[in-house]
C-alpha cells in the first residue's frame, strides 16, 4: 500500500492541508524550507523511511480502525488507528480517521470524557518530560492518549504538533494546528497563530504566515506584535524572492522541466514496466490526493507487466484509497450544505465504493483462499450490498481466524436475521458472546442488544430477551432503548421475571 514518505533528500515535499483562507494554504504542494534554513531549526530526529512490512502493518491497524468505525466500536477503532498514527504521524489520513473517530464517541461535545483529570495525569506528564528530551516518537505516543479523552484540548494540539514537527512530520503538525486553531474559543488566539504562522514560515509560505497575524489584527486591532510579525514576513519574502528559488521553479515548470513528476513520468513514458518508476509516481500523486491519475499510472504499468501480481494489488490499493477519500470529501460537504443533491451524490459514491470494494476483495479472497482476512472482508462487503445469502456462506468460511471468531458470529447472527432467520440469528449473537475477549466491549453490547431484540421482537423468547437485556444494561443501561425494553418485558410478564437460560447455539 502507497503511503507518504516520512523522510525526502533535500527539499521535502509536504502534501497540502486543505485550510480556510484565514491563515493556512489551500489544496496543492508546497516546497519546504532551504538546508540552510533547515540547519537553523531546533534538532530534528531524521526518521527512517518507512520499510514495506512498517507500511504494511500500519495500513493493516488502519483498515481494521475503519471496520471497526462502521460498526461504531468506537474504542477498538480508536486503539487502531492510533497504533496507525503513532507509526506513520505524517499520514494525514491516519490521523483524521484518529480525531474524527474519538470526536464520534463524544458525540462532538466539544468536552470529551469524564474523569478526564484522573486519566490523563500520566500522558501528561510523559509528554511533558519527553518534548524536553526531544524523544518525539515517546511524545506522540503520549499524546494520542491524552487525545483519547479530549481531542479538542488546545494544548495537547499544540503539544502534538510540535512533537510531529520533531519527526519532520510537517503535514502532521500543520494538522494539530489546524484543530487547535479551529477548536480555540479565542478565534483570534495570539500564541496558536503564532505558532501557525511559525510553521507555515518554515515551510516558505509567506503568504499564509502573513495571514495568521492578519487574523491577530482583526480580533486584537492594539496587538503591536503583529504588525511587527507581519513585516518581519513581508521582508523575509521578498529575501526569498530575490533569491531566484521562485524564479527557478516558475521556470522549470514553463519549460516542463524539473519538477520530480515530470521526471518520473518521462521515465515511466519510456518504460511503463518499470515498476519501482511506476510504484513512485503513484504515490506522489496519491500525495496531492490525485488518485485518477494514479490509477491511470498503474494501469498502464500493469498491462506493460503482463499483470505483474504486485502492480495489480497496488492499483487495486490505490482504487480503495480513491473511493475512500471521495466518500470523505462530498461527506464532509453535505455536512456543510444538507442539500438533496449532495445527499444522493453521498449515496451514489458509496455504491460506488461497496462495489470497488467487492471487487478487490473478491480477486484477494480467490487469490489467497487460505486468508480469512480478505474473506472477512469479502463477507462484510457482500452484506453491505445487501446479499445477505452469498455474504452468511463467506462469513462461515471466515470463522477459522480465532482474533475475528466472535465478531464473525455477530455479523452472521445480523445476515440472518436479515433473511428472517430469527432463531439462527439469535443462535449465532449467543455464540459469539462466548467467544468475546476483554476488549471487545461495543461488540459485547451490540451483540447483547441484537441477540435481545430477536428474542423479544421475532422469536417472543422473553426469558432469552431478559437475559441479554439485563446482561446489557449491567454493563451500559443508557445503550439504546434497553431500559424500556426490560420494562416492556416487565409488564409482558405481569409483572414477574424468567429465570431461564438463553438458548444454546
Amino acid at each position: 500500500m502507497l503511503q507518504w514518505p516520512l523522510v525526502q533528500p533535500q527539499r521535502p515535499i509536504a502534501r497540502a492541508v486543505c485550510f480556510s483562507v484565514s491563515g493556512f494554504p489551500p489544496c496543492g504542494v508546497l516546497d519546504m524550507a532551504t538546508d540552510s534554513e533547515i540547519d537553523k531549526r531546533p534538532k530534528r530526529i531524521q526518521r527512517k523511511p518507512l520499510t514495506e512490512v512498517e507500511k504494511a502493518r500500519n495500513k493493516q491497524t488502519f483498515d481494521k480502525g475503519d471496520q471497526a468505525a462502521k460498526r461504531r466500536e468506537w474504542d477498538y477503532a480508536i486503539q487502531m488507528y492510533s497504533q496507525s498514527v503513532a507509526g506513520d504521524p505524517n499520514s494525514l489520513d491516519y490521523a483524521k480517521a484518529f480525531i474524527e473517530t474519538v470526536q464520534k464517541k463524544y458525540d462532538n461535545n466539544k468536552k470529551g470524557g469524564s474523569f478526564a483529570a484522573f486519566k490523563t495525569m500520566m500522558p501528561k506528564a510523559t509528554l511533558n518530560k519527553s518534548l524536553k528530551k526531544q524523544d518525539f516518537p515517546t511524545a506522540v505516543k503520549a499524546g494520542l492518549e491524552l487525545l483519547k479523552v479530549n481531542p479538542w484540548d488546545i494544548p495537547t494540539l499544540m503539544q502534538m504538533a510540535t512533537a510531529v514537527a520533531g519527526l519532520d512530520c510537517y503535514d502532521g503538525q500543520l494538522y494539530y494546528l489546524r484543530l487547535a486553531r479551529d477548536n480555540a474559543a479565542d478565534p483570534g488566539d495570539i500564541e496558536i497563530l503564532r505558532a501557525c504562522a511559525e510553521a507555515l514560515a518554515n515551510l516558505d509560505i509567506y503568504d499564509q504566515a502573513i495571514a495568521c497575524w492578519e487574523r491577530v489584527k482583526k480580533h486584537h486591532p492594539d496587538n503591536n506584535e503583529a504588525q511587527g510579525a507581519i513585516a518581519a514576513l513581508h521582508t523575509d519574502k521578498i529575501k526569498f524572492s530575490g533569491s531566484g528559488k521562485e524564479e527557478a521553479k516558475a521556470a522549470g515548470k514553463k519549460a516542463g522541466k524539473g519538477t520530480k513528476e515530470d521526471e518520473l513520468r518521462e521515465r515511466h513514458n519510456l518504460d511503463p514496466a518499470d515498476v519501482g518508476c511506476a510504484n513512485e509516481l503513484a504515490d506522489l500523486l496519491c500525495r496531492e490526493e490525485r488518485y485518477t491519475d494514479a490509477e491511470a499510472v498503474l494501469a498502464k504499468a500493469l498491462e506493460a507487466t503482463g499483470g505483474d501480481i504486485k502492480v495489480r494489488e497496488t492499483l487495486e490499493d490505490v482504487q480503495l484509497h480513491g473511493g475512500r477519500h471521495r466518500v470523505t470529501v462530498v461527506d464532509r460537504k453535505y455536512q456543510a450544505e444538507p442539500t438533496e443533491e449532495n445527499k444522493e451524490e453521498v449515496r451514489r459514491l458509496r455504491r460506488e465504493l461497496i462495489r470497488v470494494e467487492l471487487d478487490v476483495y473478491r480477486s484477494r479472497s480467490e487469490r489467497y483462499p487460505g486468508n480469512t482476512n480478505w474473506k472477512f472482508e469479502f463477507a462484510l462487503r457482500l452484506k453491505l450490498a445487501g446479499n445477505y445469502n452469498e455474504a452468511i456462506k463467506a462469513f462461515q468460511e471466515a470463522r477459522g481466524d480465532p482474533k475475528r471468531k466472535a465478531q464473525v458470529y455477530v455479523e452472521l447472527g445480523d445476515c440472518f436475521v436479515k433473511i428472517k432467520q430469527f432463531r439462527l440469528g439469535l443462535s449465532n449473537y449467543v455464540t459469539s458472546l462466548d467467544n468475546m475477549a476483554e476488549r471487545d466491549a461495543e461488540l459485547r453490547k451490540r451483540a447483547l442488544y441484537a441477540g435481545g431484540v430477536v428474542a423479544m421482537d421475532h422469536t417472543d423468547d422473553l426469558d432469552s430477551a431478559e437475559r441479554l437485556l439485563t446482561d446489557l444494561a449491567g454493563l451500559d443501561f443508557s445503550y439504546k432503548d434497553v431500559g424500556q425494553r426490560l420494562e416492556e418485558i416487565h409488564r409482558r410478564r405481569g409483572g414477574t421475571s424468567g429465570q431461564n437460560p438463553p438458548p444454546a447455539s
